[in-house]
């Protein structure tokens, strides 16, 4: 073998070691991101479940809509997932970029404008949820002390009114649902605060009166 052979002979060795050295580091960086996401799934699912959101998305109404829609997935299950698939994402992303293949800069940009307002919307979502159950108990507790019938599906309506909004807010966050489905629903959920608004001041209206004209017969 002549020395230029060789020297071709061993330039092909080193690059096909070259190629498997970056095989191998990205098979173990996919490997390792993979273990490291299955644990943040499964640590964030226990936690929903600590604070007990999947009870509270049963109250708004929202597992019965998932059930409606064919998901077995509970909302602590659905988040974990999210989050999963989320964190996948970056590792597949690490593990190509590790093993020299190029990816092209836009699509590049879209990965890295997409996680943090998949992170927002994610918020936004579970913030929704506490503060639907929080509204609804207030408006609940308001109309039952008042003597409005039914005080208790008040409440109801408006913690899925909440709740709905805040997944609307969230998947438009993301970019799922467009602006105009946003604003349509915006109307529509204003027009029911109005309405429900006026129903109650209408419907307290007597009982203000009579506490009104206690506190003016107490002062004389």
């Amino acid at each position: 073998m002549t020395p230029q052979e060789m020297s071709v002979l061993n330039e092909i060795v080193r690059k096909f070691w070259a190629a498997l050295l970056k095989i191998i580091g990205a098979l173990l960086i996919f490997l390792i991101g993979w273990l490291i996401a299955k644990f943040l799934k499964l640590l964030l699912i226990k936690f929903f479940r600590v604070i007990k959101i999947d009870k509270l998305s049963e109250e708004s109404g929202l597992k019965e809509l998932l059930e409606k829609g064919n998901i077995s997935l509970d909302v602590s299950q659905m988040l974990g997932v999210g989050v999963y698939w989320l964190l996948m994402l970056v590792v597949v992303f690490l593990s190509i970029t590790f093993a020299g293949i190029q990816i092209p800069s836009t699509v590049i940009d879209r990965i890295l404008g997409f996680i943090p307002r998949f992170i927002l919307g994610l918020l936004i979502f579970v913030f929704s949820i506490f503060v639907g159950n929080f509204l609804g108990g207030i408006v609940r507790t308001t109309a039952g002390n008042a003597g409005i019938e039914k005080a208790g599906l008040l409440g109801k309506i408006t913690q899925v009114a909440i709740v709905v909004f805040g997944v609307v807010i969230a998947l438009q966050e993301i970019g799922i649902a467009s602006d105009f489905i946003g604003d349509v629903f915006i109307v529509v959920l204003a027009s029911f605060c109005f309405g429900t608004a006026l129903a109650f001041a209408l419907g307290t209206k007597d009982i203000i009166k009579e506490k009104v004209e206690n506190l003016f017969k107490k002062k004389e």
